[in-house]
């Protein structure tokens, strides 16, 4: 079940990139909003699985950098996206076949990091909300959010850091000292 689920995965990021190629091209700062549907790879027993929450906003940060105009740039580059931190509060959860809607969007960057807000609603409820940070890693390490959006082309003024950033970022440090005590 496991490669077939993986497959199903793959195969959404292949719709993904394919539609990418005809959907409008959006600004860095748009919000990004896919429709999907819980396929029974997605499910355990009556809902989608927590794990694959995280496989799909993979799918909503994906969208963005290819409606930008990253995918190219990336390629030539070889620069590759890696999520540093996530999290994700759940309120109701998606059952088998449900239709749904994951909304992204970047809320801030600093010096390394893009941060985003993600967001998966029924009907206009919100189903569940995460965070996530993300670099982009090239050949030579860790590439400046200002590198990219130039390589876009995009003239655009970073957002003011949202609070929840500020305690994501918190949380963040007091992860990443634990794991340098555990060393």
């Amino acid at each position: 079940m496991k490669v077939v689920g993986v497959m199903r995965l793959r195969l959404r990021l292949l719709l993904l990139i394919i539609s990418s190629l005809w959907r409008k091209r959006i600004n860095i700062l748009d919000e990004s909003v896919l429709n999907f549907r819980v396929l029974p790879n997605d499910v355990d027993v009556t809902k989608i699985t927590n794990d694959r929450y995280m496989a799909i906003m993979d799918l909503g940060r994906m969208d963005i950098a290819f409606r930008v105009g990253l995918m190219k740039p990336m390629i030539k580059k070889k620069w590759v996206p890696l999520a540093t931190f996530n999290t994700i509060r759940f309120r109701y959860h998606l059952k088998l076949f449900q239709k749904y809607k994951l909304h992204t969007r970047i809320v801030y960057w600093d010096k390394k990091t893009f941060y985003f807000e993600q967001r998966f609603e029924r009907h206009g409820r919100i189903i569940a909300t995460g965070y996530v940070s993300s670099t982009a890693l090239g050949p030579e390490g860790p590439i400046c959010p200002e590198e990219i959006i130039a390589e876009i082309g995009q003239s655009v003024i970073r957002p003011p850091k949202p609070d929840i950033i500020l305690k994501l970022q918190a949380i963040d440090n007091i992860i990443h000292k634990s794991q340098k005590e555990m060393k």
